[in-house]
Parts: structure tokens; sequence; C-alpha cells
């Protein structure tokens, strides 16, 4: 089945940081030129890439839409709520919470705790009937795919039944009996492809962030609901309640601490379940065991979609205090029975197969990032892989680029710069704020004489020297360092030559550079003479426009005021003969 994308990339926000990499467990990520996207066979849809994004470029697909197509269609939609929905309406009541998602057009709101139910029935009823040996929980849908893609060996352990969200869908389309459609809201980015695997029982996976923001838009507030007297359907779940919490399944297993021949063991994030899943194939126990893995840290009050300023201990405190609660007014130990069967299958196509390389092709992959002996392998991280050779892995896989690796990208900015450097017919300093040389090419030391230049061929680069010692016009640096203003063409007499000096600013009062031009150089003293004469053109040009503009405007004014005078002249004269004829 094509699984449509769950977590994909906004390209134009990509900042070329590796994080994802760094922090995918499975490292299903892929470098495209510097743009990183998710690798959606390899991807167990964790959520620890959208995450860590620190420029938001991972984004979840969003399938709000596919709720609300349903129900603008007249379809009966009913909402499987995530027992973790304590957390996401911290403080609300279960009234409000029901009265407010009733008005997105739910036809009624039911716990998926329900379907937790069933689950630990079934657990109980497989573990007191089985011989020894390690069962693992399918509740965590991101485990079962970690386990069927990249731990095959240990895929017949999973317990073969629904996950409780798939257990309470089967259950809702059975009590209604009609075309009823399921849509499920949690704190879970994987109970999106869970949902896309079995759209038979489960017509779309939102969020809670979703859930909120489809809140948002129409202008729902929870807390301003009238107080009604409304409740979950069709019954309040009650053991199933505490399944968030990381040992809650556990928990709702042994509800009467009946199974005192099997070994229970809870293990919560993805670090702690790898190490567990590492070699869990050669167990071969004398008892039954039966482990909870769990993805989130903690569990699913964790959950990359349950954004939360509260610790873990006050989240887990909520779902106790709701869970005593429930316990109170229902019952303790209370579970939904019902005899539908929800026994199936986790296997699915393992497209997660990692080809394995010989050591030759690794050391020729290092050897094009410049890593010619195992002295060269840092092991730092940057590029986002643990080691190395994991990195030159992730190179001949196609995942990963060379101008990932931060050592080799500074190496060959480094030689570009020297390379260019040196090339320069000027010479060039840089000057620390110490006044401590970072770098200078070989012509300055010519300029300075013998003695410096036999210090530099000791010592290329000069790295560390200070100018004090070097240059008699050192205090033009400290100028630039202190005030930050860039100094232009400072002819500057040094041991009987004169230098063009030129110092600029690299990092605000940090670093500074200094291109400097010997005027007795031949080729630099005609080029110095030529640039002065275009100099001295252009600024007589200037002068002579403006003098042509001062002239011309003079001439023109002197002009006007001669023919004004012309004109006065002729009529005074013509005055002068009407009054003789008279």
């Amino acid at each position: 089945m094509n699984i449509s994308q769950v977590i994909y990339t906004e390209s134009n926000d990509c900042q070329d940081c590796y994080k994802c990499v760094r922090n995918c467990p499975v490292k299903a990520i892929k470098i495209t030129n510097n743009c990183a996207s998710v690798i959606d066979e390899l991807c167990i849809a964790c959520g620890k890439c959208v995450e860590v994004c620190p420029a938001k470029a991972k984004r979840v697909r969003s399938d709000v839409d596919v709720a609300k197509y349903l129900i603008s269609n007249g379809k009966k939609v009913v909402l499987s709520l995530a027992p973790s929905w304590v957390n996401a309406f911290k403080g609300k009541s279960s009234e409000a919470v029901i009265a407010a998602l009733k008005k997105l057009g739910f036809y009624s709101i039911s716990e998926t705790a329900l379907g937790a139910e069933m689950v630990n029935r079934y657990t109980r009823q497989y573990l007191s009937s089985n011989k020894p040996g390690v069962i693992v929980s399918s509740a965590c849908p991101v485990v079962v795919d970690l386990i069927n893609k990249y731990y095959p060996g240990s895929a017949s352990l999973i317990l073969s039944v629904f996950s409780p969200m798939l257990a309470h869908a089967k259950y809702l389309k059975e009590y209604y009996k009609d075309e009823v459609k399921v849509v499920f809201a949690g704190p879970c980015i994987a109970k999106k492809r869970e949902s896309d695997r079995n759209q038979e029982l489960v017509s779309a996976s939102i969020t809670f962030q979703e859930l909120q923001q489809w809140l948002d838009e129409e202008g729902i507030d929870v807390d301003k609901q009238v107080k009604e007297k409304l409740c979950f359907e069709p019954v309040v779940a009650v053991s199933g309640a505490i399944y968030p919490v990381e040992g809650g399944m556990i928990e709702g297993v042994n509800k009467d601490r009946s199974l005192n021949d099997v070994r229970f063991m809870s293990f919560s994030g993805l670090d702690a379940v790898k190490q567990v899943l590492q070699n869990i194939p050669q167990w071969n126990p004398t008892s039954k065991i039966f482990i909870e893995l769990l993805a989130c840290p903690g569990g699913c009050i964790n959950g990359p979609s349950l954004r939360s300023n509260e610790s873990l201990a006050q989240r887990q405190n909520q779902v106790l205090e709701l869970t005593g609660r429930k316990q109170v007014q229902v019952g303790v130990g209370k579970e939904l029975t019902s005899g539908i069967k929800i026994s199936a299958s986790q296997q699915y196509e393992v497209k997660a197969s990692s080809k394995e390389y010989s050591d030759s092709e690794i050391d020729g992959a290092l050897r094009a990032v410049g890593k010619q002996s195992p002295a060269d392998e840092l092991n730092c991280g940057g590029c986002g892989y643990d080691s190395c050779r994991a990195f030159a892995a992730a190179m001949l896989d196609g995942k990963a680029e060379s101008n990932m690796c931060v050592s080799y990208m500074r190496r060959v900015a480094h030689d570009k710069a020297t390379v260019l450097l040196q090339r320069m017919p000027s010479g060039v300093i840089i000057v620390d704020d110490n006044l401590k040389i970072v770098e200078c090419n070989q012509n300055v030391t010519k300029m300075l004489g013998s003695e410096i230049q036999s210090i530099y061929d000791a010592n290329p680069g000069m790295a560390g020297a200070n100018i004090q010692k070097i240059l008699p016009f050192y205090k033009l640096f400290s100028t630039v360092l202190s005030t930050g203003t860039d100094l232009l063409d400072k002819d500057v007499k040094y041991n009987g030559h004169i230098l063009k000096v030129s110092i600029f600013t690299i990092q605000p009062h940090k670093i500074v550079g200094a291109i400097i031009r010997d005027l007795n150089n031949p080729l630099v003293r005609s080029e110095e003479i030529v640039g002065r004469t275009k100099s001295v053109i252009t600024e007589n040009l200037e002068t002579v426009q403006q003098i042509a503009y001062l002239l011309g405007e003079n001439a023109s004014r002197t002009e006007t005021m001669l023919n004004s005078i012309m004109e006065l002249f002729k009529e005074n004269q013509s005055g002068e003969d009407e009054t003789f004829s008279y």
C-alpha cells in the first residue's frame, strides 16, 4: 500500500544545520542540495526531527481536512479521544471538552482507553495460557515500526493484537451497527501511518495540536461551554485511562495481581528501547516475560504533539488523578468486556534493509572528504552521524553529501583562502584584536625586510606573531579596531619605501585585514601613477565642468541684463522724441 508521507520538509525553510540527522534515531534523513528530507520508507514517525528542527522546516501532514470532509458529507463521525486528553486540555472537565468537540460536528466522543481495556483483557488471557518466552507490547506504533524495519528478528515477539486505537475503532463500528466513521485524536504522529494502513477501521488520525487549531478556527472556547451532563460514549473507561504513562499497560494487564508467573518490564524512550531490542532474540528465558515498550520517554503523556510546559511528573499526576476519580465513580478495576476479535498480525513489508559496505569502500568514501588515515577520523558528529565511518556509509547510500563534513569543508575553505592569499600581488595581513597575526602572505614579508622574511620561512603565515614587533605603523590597526572605521589608501614611509596601506574591518572590533602595496615596486608604481593620473584628470574635468557651468550661467544672466537695459533705453529714447514734437 502506498502511504502518503506523514513528515515532510518545507525545503525553503531548511537551514542546512543537520540537527534532524543528528537526532533521528534511525537516520531516516537524506541530504540533497543542502536540504534535509525524510526518507519515508525508513522513517518510524517518532517526530523527533519535527521537535528539534530550529527552522520549523519539518512539518506533519494534517488530516483535519479529511475529518471535515466526512462530517460535511453527512457521515456519522465518532471521535476516538486518546486518554492523554487530560494533558492536552489541562484543567478542563470532560463535559466541557465533549461539548466543544461535538460543536465541531462529531456524532459522539468516545475514549480510546476503552480499546486499551480490550487489549488488556486479551493480553491477560494470552499470558495466562502462553509458554515461557518474551512478549513485546504492540500498543506503540513507533516501536512496532522500529522492530519490523530495523529489528526484524524480533518481529515475532510482538503480541499479535490490535493497538488500543484499532481495537477501539473496531468496537465502535460494531456498537453503532451502521456506517460510522472513526477519527482518532491523540499526541502521536505515528498514529497517522497506522490509520493509513487500516483505513477500514480509522478514517483519519489527527494530533491534539491539530484538534486545538481546529477549535480555534471555529472560535470554540472549551472554557466557555455550557455545563451539560455529557459523558463519553458508549461507556466511561476506567482501567484503560492509565495507559498514557509508562507502566500503565502493565498496571491494567495485571490489575488483580494474578499473573504471578509473568515477569513484567517497562521501558520508554527510543534509546532505552533500542538497547532492549539489541539482543533480545538470544535471551531464551525460562519464564514468561512481558515487555511494555514506549517510544516517548515517560509514555504517551510526552508525545510529540502534546506540547506542555509542565514536567512529566505533573502530567503523570493529572492522568493518575483522573483515573482515581473514575475508580471512585465507576469502580476499581472496571474494564470493557467485548467478544469482538482483536487479534491481528503485525507483519508487513520490511523496507529498511541496509547495505553492508567493505572496509575498502568505506575508506574510499572517507578519502573523498580528505580523511586518508584513521588519525583523520575525528568522529566529531558535526555531520549528524556518530562516527566518520557511519557518515561514509551514508554517503555510499546516497543519504549524505561530502560538504556535510565540517572539518573537510573548513580545510577546503582554508586551502582556498590560503591559495588566494599567496597569489595576490599585494601584501595581505589579517590581525586580531590583540594585534596578533591571524595570517599573512609572503609579499608582506618581502616589503618588511630579510629578517621578517626569514621568520615567515620558519613559520608560514606567521600566525600568533605580534605586529607591534614587526610593523612600526601598528597603531593604524589599533585605530581601525577601536573605531570600526576603515582606513583607505594611507601612504606610509617605511625603510626607504612608500607603502600604500588600506585597513578594513572583517569582524567589528575583533579582526581587521590590510592590503599593503609598495609604491617603489615598478609594476605597482606604474599602476599607481596611472591611477593617480586618472584621478587628477577626473577631478580636473569635474572642475572644468563646474567652471563652464558657472560661466554659462553668468553669461546667460549678463545677456539677459543687457537686453533689459537695451529695452529700457529704447523706451526712454522714444519718450524723449514724443516730448520734443509737441
